[in-house]
């Protein structure tokens, strides 16, 4: 018996603590609450914004969420605590492996052991956050990492089904499509375009709305994918991220925090597609230097996930665990280069105090949302972008005086 607690204390630990942590989870039952409603709209052959409103999410998820319509509130809470607990299990060993089969050297002596407090000291708050707002955002996340796992074992069918599902299940992994061009994994896209179709219209083979003009799949395209990026007149603007909201963090959060005062929705929007502009531009540049450096699937990886969040219409607090694997591979980075520790360890401490130590728990509810309100967390992603720049440029300035 002791032999065995001395073995396993570690997870004996985590199992007690995600014991102690599931009654504040279920206080909470925002995401049971709202998620089956889009479920029950399929069922019941409705339109998703008739009857499940406030169901933004693409109509995958929402078939996917069938199986929690009959069940009571206390066994989808249970039940749903255990998918995020293992999702985000999962995502962090997902992390690690991807990261230390790039720094082998990082699998030996006490490295890993601080790679993962490095890693889990920046990333908890996001991982809380997912548990806070009983958020699928995990779930996504572990599905891109499925992908970058396949596309680091060249094996392009789990690729391809990674990344077609997270785009399925939330829109903004699409944005690998495009970088797979760039990296002219033209069979790898094809494969992701045919999975994610075959993902997405899954609804619509079995349901259909009554009275729409459109299954479910291509109404929620016209009414909420393209709807949110086309101008509307500003009394039909109802939507949470077409306006001011301080738990929205992405760029439009920001922007549009920052120029609500300012005259009419176009001129937001011009100040938005610029800074989209601007951001889009950094990313590019760097991707097309990222090219045949060392690490290159790690980097861009962080790139792609870090341009989801910000691109995003909407990134709440919990959208951002998906930093937890740009954190994994910085903090390898730095414990790994000796030349990169000091600007590394710089831009992750900057990250570090913006991102988490701006909690409402640290500094108090006032000044959080002051900060909130100042895009903190925002910027605090943007600049992870300064390191993997130095990174990115370095590696790729070395590459040319070789050759």
């Amino acid at each position: 018996m002791v032999e065995f607690l001395r073995r396993y204390r570690t997870v004996l630990l985590l199992l007690v603590i995600v014991a102690a942590y599931y009654p504040r989870f279920a206080s909470r039952p925002d995401g049971m609450t709202l998620y089956p409603l889009g479920a029950e709209a399929l069922l019941h052959g409705q339109a998703l914004e008739i009857g499940a409103q406030g169901f933004t999410y693409p109509p995958f998820f929402a078939f996917v969420m069938i199986p929690f319509v009959p069940l009571p509130m206390w066994l989808r809470n249970l039940v749903w605590y255990a998918v995020l607990v293992g999702a985000t299990w999962l995502s962090y060993r997902l992390c690690e492996r991807l990261t230390v089969g790039n720094f082998p050297e990082l699998s030996q002596g006490k490295k890993i052991f601080w790679l993962r407090v490095l890693s889990l000291v920046l990333s908890l708050k996001f991982m809380l956050a997912v548990l806070e707002n009983q958020a699928y955002d995990v779930i996504v996340f572990l599905c891109v990492l499925a992908g970058l796992w396949g596309m680091q074992a060249g094996k392009d069918l789990r690729a391809a089904a990674g990344f077609a599902l997270a785009a399925a299940l939330k829109a903004t992994p699409l944005l690998f499509l495009p970088y797979l061009l760039l990296r002219r994994r033209v069979k790898l896209f094809l494969l992701c375009a045919v999975f994610y179709a075959g993902f997405s219209f899954l609804p619509d083979v079995f349901f259909t709305p009554q009275g729409a003009p459109h299954g479910y799949f291509v109404t929620w395209v016209h009414d909420l994918a393209v709807g949110s990026v086309r101008n509307k007149p500003v009394a039909e603007q109802t939507r949470h991220w077409e306006q001011a909201n301080l738990l929205n963090q992405s760029l439009r959060g920001m922007v549009y925090e920052f120029a609500h005062q300012t005259s009419g929705a176009m001129s937001r929007r011009n100040v938005l597609l610029a800074v989209y502009l601007g951001f889009a531009l950094i990313v590019f540049v760097l991707l097309l230097r990222s090219g045949r450096t060392p690490h290159a699937l790690l980097l861009d990886g962080s790139l792609m996930l870090i341009s989801m969040l910000m691109l995003s219409p909407q990134s709440s607090k919990s959208s951002f665990v998906a930093l937890m694997l740009p954190y994994v591979v910085l903090s390898a980075c730095v414990l790994q280069e000796t030349r990169a520790r000091w600007i590394g360890g710089g831009v992750l401490a900057v990250s570090f105090a913006l991102t988490t130590l701006t909690s409402k728990g640290i500094i108090g509810k006032r000044l959080a949302e002051v900060c909130l309100t100042s895009g903190c967390v925002t910027v605090g992603t943007l600049v992870l972008l300064v390191f993997i720049g130095y990174l990115v440029l370095r590696r790729a300035g070395r590459q040319q005086a070789v050759a």
